[in-house]
């Protein structure tokens, strides 16, 4: 795979998790109305933002180091 592919890729999957964190609240919606998961989907909101927070960071660092490299 070449280096501009990559670099592709890896901007398309953080165009798409950005989607994902965009919509996070929303599709934890019905999760939250649950009384029995009181309390447990803030927490597992946390943890998805916070996993695909650094996700995109992760790949912008690597589209940067590929950049530079090129």
């Amino acid at each position: 795979m070449g280096v501009e592919v990559a670099i592709e890729k890896l901007k398309t999957s953080n165009r798409g998790i950005n989607v994902i964190l965009s919509g996070i609240h929303d599709q934890l919606a019905d999760i939250r109305l649950d009384p029995r998961l009181e309390g447990l989907t803030d927490d597992l909101e946390a943890l998805f933002e916070s996993y695909l927070t650094i996700w995109v960071k992760t790949n912008t660092e690597i589209i940067d180091i590929l950049e530079k490299g090129n």
